[in-house]
């Protein structure tokens, strides 16, 4: 009781108060050994608690599964939103919608089934129209609903669901500062530039911060299925790429990211402003921002959205998502990947940019045309400067803004 109280007086000096309740009451139930290992932590409680939690978040993102349905490239006006959680029961998983075409609204259930070693999946519209098929790939289009009529006004060709195991639930955005920080890991930050600028950003009290941990693309696919309904608990590898950070904040959110495409949903009004640090900003930071914008197209909410990339806290790498324009040399990688040494020269501002914007601006703003009423970009960078406004067939005015620095 006596080291008890001398550890919690100490802490008392220390500029983590937040932190002294949680040690008090570690304090009353552990014995003194273990008080002396707890007394350690907030002496270093970046660096020592940092690797912990991001096996922890890996463990933790394993044991999800959920089910999720939205249009792809539809004709005309139609929104697809979850209005329950993913219900588990014996050899079935179970998960109701809302589907709105701008006239009127429908229920729509999708329920996987197991039936002996089978699997199957059936969706019913308005409690009437129902399409089923074996279940084979995780994600997938459905069939369409036979009646043509009802096919026509729902598209129901257009609807692509997904099975999803160990994947990260949607992020929730709210009209907040954010700082994203994507990949931390020596493989891309290989000569170690980001450190201190990311340090200072996820200990900056006015950002919200979340990391994005590096995982496999198909990791979810590793979950046998008939173990998921046996109740046998998947046991994935988690990722073992070294990062150099210490300086992380206990409230930091970790978030597994396959290549920077997790998933996020809306919750604002007014206004989002999103601030990208780590690697690299022309494949994984691609994919993150593209799917702020997918979860933006696919919501009823239409807050402002302003993507910030600061320049000197990012790498690239040497292949960019969209092939040529957004490629690197070898040679100039390995001298510094930094983007705003790989940005340093007019000529290679202006193509980067312009390659960088071409996708947002021509493939991505036609697949959602039907999901807003108009859609206005501004890109602010060094050596580049653009602002147009698309119309479309939806109901929302949006306005996104890429601004670099």
């Amino acid at each position: 009781m006596t080291l008890c109280v001398s550890v919690n007086f100490i802490f008392l000096l220390l500029p983590l108060p937040e932190h002294k309740p949680l040690i008090y009451k570690s304090c009353m139930k552990k014995n003194t050994t273990l008080l002396f290992a707890v007394f350690l932590i907030p002496m270093s409680v970046f660096g020592q608690d940092f690797p912990t939690r991001v096996k922890e978040a890996y463990a933790l993102t394993d044991h999800n599964y959920d089910i999720d349905c939205a249009y792809n490239r539809s004709k005309s006006y139609k929104l697809i939103t979850p209005v329950s959680d993913t219900l588990k029961n014996p050899n079935e998983l179970t998960r109701h919608f809302v589907v709105e075409n701008g006239s009127r609204e429908i229920p729509m259930t999708f329920t996987l089934s197991r039936i002996g070693r089978r699997l199957s999946y059936a969706i019913t519209f308005d409690n009437t129209h129902t399409t089923r098929a074996k279940f084979k790939a995780r994600s997938f289009l459905i069939p369409p609903i036979l009646d043509e009529e009802f096919n026509k006004e729902f598209e129901t060709n257009r609807i692509g669901c997904s099975v999803n195991f160990a994947y990260a639930l949607p992020v929730i955005l709210q009209d907040d500062n954010y700082h994203i920080n994507v990949h931390p890991h020596t493989v891309y930050d290989f000569q170690n530039r980001l450190k201190e600028v990311v340090e200072s950003y996820l200990n900056d009290t006015s950002y919200k911060s979340i990391i994005m941990l590096e995982a496999d693309n198909l990791r979810g696919n590793k979950v046998d299925v008939d173990d998921f309904f046996d109740g046998i608990q998947p046991r994935l590898r988690a990722n073992n790429l070294r990062s150099k950070l210490e300086n992380v904040p206990l409230e930091t959110t970790l978030v597994v990211s396959p290549a920077g495409n997790n998933r996020f949903q809306m919750d604002a009004q007014n206004e989002i402003n999103v601030t990208f640090t780590g690697g690299n900003h022309n494949y994984c930071i691609w994919n993150n921002a593209r799917n702020i914008l997918v979860s933006l197209m696919n919501s009823k909410n239409a807050p402002k959205l302003n993507f910030h990339y600061d320049t000197n806290a990012l790498v690239a790498q040497q292949d960019g998502m969209e092939g040529e324009g957004i490629n690197f040399t070898t040679a100039s990688v390995y001298r510094n990947n930094l983007l705003v040494e790989l940005l340093s020269k007019e000529l290679t501002q202006k193509s980067y940019h312009a390659a960088y914007l071409l996708h947002f601006r021509e493939d991505f703003a036609k697949q959602f045309s039907s999901m807003y009423r108009t859609f206005t970009i501004h890109y602010d960078a060094p050596g580049f400067k653009e602002s147009f406004t698309m119309n479309g067939d939806g109901i929302k005015d949006l306005e996104v803004s890429f601004n670099y620095y």
